[in-house]
């Protein structure tokens, strides 16, 4: 498989995609968890405080990695800002993933990202494998 990218966000969903790559990924794979801090043209997210957006996608992130390699896998942590669908887009571009793995639904508050109807512009634009959990 090679290099699998995970979208996370902390939610059920995206820890359901989380277990998911993990259950895929083999020996020689490598998962890298992705969380994307939207950035303009968000309603819920005007005025958020990004140091402690920043400091909450990290924690999520090195979550994510930790349960990873604690089940042997390879596993690298990414926090990036801006467009949620573009970024996770460019990245699994970026990296040469072969499968960006993603919830179909997350979370909608504030601190947080909503995955629904970015699952569906990330398989609709996406130039690789997308794997949508529910």
């Amino acid at each position: 498989m090679g290099r699998m990218l995970v979208a996370c966000d902390g939610s059920e969903h995206s820890r359901k995609a989380l277990d998911k790559a993990i259950s895929m990924a083999g020996e020689e794979d490598e998962v890298v968890v992705l969380y994307v801090i939207p950035t303009g043209g968000i309603k819920e997210f005007e005025g958020l405080n990004m140091e402690g957006a920043k400091a909450r996608a990290q924690d999520v992130v090195n979550n994510a990695v930790e349960i990873i390699r604690g089940r042997g896998k390879k596993a690298i942590a990414v926090v990036r800002e801006g467009n949620i669908a573009e970024e996770i887009i460019h990245f699994a571009r970026e990296l040469e993933c072969s499968l960006i793995l993603i919830g179909s639904k997350g979370m909608s508050k504030v601190g947080t990202f909503a995955l629904g109807s970015v699952a569906e512009r990330v398989a609709k634009d996406a130039d690789r494998a997308v794997l949508i959990i529910r």
